[in-house]
């Protein structure tokens, strides 16, 4: 599993079923290095390990803009924190789209949960036809030729709406609150992969 984008970033997951011989991993560790990557070996799981932590972090980040602050907001917080760019940057810079099918298919296999729902705001941006970079708008807005991520008003006004319609009382969020529930997501989401042996 490469990650996106893939001549850029150098993890790649190697996934090991149960059934799979030491053969086929040790192959597949090796193609890792002869790529250039950084290769990891994981168990299998919903989103693999690095997808799968990034679900919480995109989680908290979508609960923080419902609740007051904007998607430049966290991700220069994130960013200034030291990640090469914010969960809002980085889901449009991936498409939107990929996000939105999972969230369609994952609610199909489950049903309604009593969990907070956090891909609202997303899932109206998509219905829109804007699922980030490729087609030059998804949180944010982009010139052709241009992958600077511009604040979009219509953006704004769209996670007003939504916070409205859930009756969320939106309201002033400090970096620090940012940082911390977006880190934490990642740290507690590693820990429990850990836990599983994953």
């Amino acid at each position: 599993h490469l990650f996106w984008p893939p001549n850029v970033m150098r993890l790649v997951e190697n996934l090991r079923g149960a059934m799979t011989s030491k053969e086929t991993v040790a192959s597949a560790m090796e193609l890792g290095k002869r790529m250039g990557k950084v290769a990891v070996l994981v168990g299998n799981c919903d989103g693999f390990v690095g997808n799968r932590m990034l679900h919480g972090y995109l989680r908290e980040a979508s609960f923080l803009v419902e609740e007051g602050a904007l998607p430049q907001q966290v991700d220069k917080v994130v960013y200034d924190f030291g990640l090469a760019m914010g969960p809002f940057t980085m889901s449009d810079m991936a498409g939107l789209d990929v996000g939105w099918r999972i969230r369609k298919r994952q609610l199909k296999e489950q049903g309604p949960t009593n969990e907070r729902y956090s891909g609202t705001v997303s899932d109206r941006i998509c219905e829109l036809g804007r699922y980030g970079q490729k087609t030059g708008a998804g949180y944010y807005r982009y010139e052709k030729g241009d992958r600077t991520p511009r604040p979009d008003p219509e953006v704004e006004k769209l996670i007003l709406e939504v916070a409205k319609e859930k009756g969320i009382r939106r309201r002033e969020i400090a970096d620090e609150e940012i940082l911390k529930r977006c880190m934490y997501a990642l740290v507690n989401e590693g820990a429990r992969i850990l836990e599983e042996g994953i």
